[in-house]
């Protein structure tokens, strides 16, 4: 395989709009790194949520290689003021941080619409490029190597180690936006290598991590406590520690919350935006976030989402119904018209044929 190519990035914050506390906090943390100061600033920055000293906040999270601390502060600036383009250009590094190099690329490229000569993104962008296309042959990669191990293990009796290898390559695709595997399909492999050699110490690292992804909280304690009492030394067991484990709310749940008008629907915007950067194959995840972005007025984003789904083989009809309506709102009536077809054909009733053709009709009326 190809080496993997490295990604710049020069922080954009450059303390507008923070009082002098944080900026100094700031300055104190990038040069020293001590997490003393990383602790104040977000006391300080929490105190006073101003853009400035949520920005500082997200940039010291980003220097301290913590992306999934810094994302929902870089998604609420975007959201804000979205005209500020520097916190545009940290979640775009944020996101490359943590995998998801598409959004990355559209942040970037939303930012150059608006400022065509920025260095910064132009350089990122055109970095991200290359890199985009090194994960593209290592997809392909382990792709292949999945199909090739799968029909090893449907074949014949082998022991641990194949496991082991195929849950490595479909865990890897887990992370991958657009690849269709799921984090049910990694544990579906480290189940049965689990009942061969239940101290498997990489056996046992691959669950904590696919539990935790997965939101398998019982799980998750299990396979920790486990490899807590096989390899104490593991570095997996520091990662986990440091990151708290999050329970995986039921997205429709979410979602209803997302469209409610309360004082909590944005809260439950960003919970779903999380679950998606942990699941980003997860359909149910994909069509709620998608449905909730529209409630809170981010029709790109919606629109974003709505690539992927409806490249997902075996769409149902609440999913067939949720994406003919959005493009139906966004004006894109080929594709509105494509969906809404396929949902009258997969209606489970004449009540639920009648309320998508209502609605329909009242979205994409002249």
């Amino acid at each position: 395989m190809s080496t993997e190519p490295v990604i710049g990035w020069i922080p954009q914050y450059q303390g507008v709009d923070s009082s002098c506390d944080v900026v100094h906090c700031y300055e104190q943390f990038v040069s020293s790194k001590d997490p003393q100061h990383l602790t104040a600033l977000k006391s300080l920055a929490m105190a006073d949520r101003s853009g400035g000293n949520l920005h500082a906040l997200a940039s010291a999270y980003l220097v301290a290689g913590q992306p999934a601390q810094a994302i929902p502060l870089l998604e609420f600036l975007a959201d804000v003021a979205p005209a500020e383009l520097a916190p545009r250009c940290d979640l775009a590094t944020a996101y490359i941080q943590i995998g998801n190099a598409q959004r990355a690329a559209r942040e970037l490229e939303r930012v150059l619409e608006a400022s065509a000569g920025l260095p910064a993104a132009v350089r990122q962008l055109a970095e991200l490029q290359d890199w985009l296309r090194w994960r593209d042959t290592e997809v392909d990669f382990q792709r292949r190597r999945a199909d090739y191990l799968s029909e090893r293990l449907g074949g014949q009796t082998v022991g641990v180690d194949e496991y082991v290898m195929l849950a490595r390559a479909l865990y890897s695709l887990a992370k991958t936006p657009g690849s269709g595997v799921d984090w049910p399909d990694v544990l579906d492999v480290l189940e049965p290598a689990r009942q061969l050699d239940s101290a498997h110490v990489q056996v046992l690292e691959l669950l904590v991590g696919a539990t935790s992804f997965a939101g398998a909280e019982s799980a998750w304690h299990d396979a920790l406590l486990e490899l807590e009492r096989v390899a104490p030394q593991s570095p997996i067991l520091g990662h986990a520690r440091s990151m708290p484990h999050a329970v995986r709310t039921d997205p429709c749940q979410l979602l209803a919350v997302a469209c409610s008008g309360t004082e909590d629907a944005y809260s439950a915007l960003c919970v779903l935006r999380g679950h998606y950067r942990m699941a980003p194959n997860n359909r149910d995840v994909q069509w709620c976030l998608m449905q909730a972005e529209v409630a809170q007025g981010s029709l790109a984003e919606a629109l974003w989402l709505a690539e992927g789904l409806a490249d997902t083989v075996g769409l149902n009809f609440d999913e067939r119904c949720a994406l003919a309506l959005l493009y139906g709102v966004a004006r894109k009536q080929p594709q509105a018209a494509q969906h809404y077809a396929a949902a009258l054909a997969l209606a489970p009733d004449p009540e639920a044929r009648a309320a998508i053709q209502a609605d329909y009709d009242s979205v994409c009326a002249p």
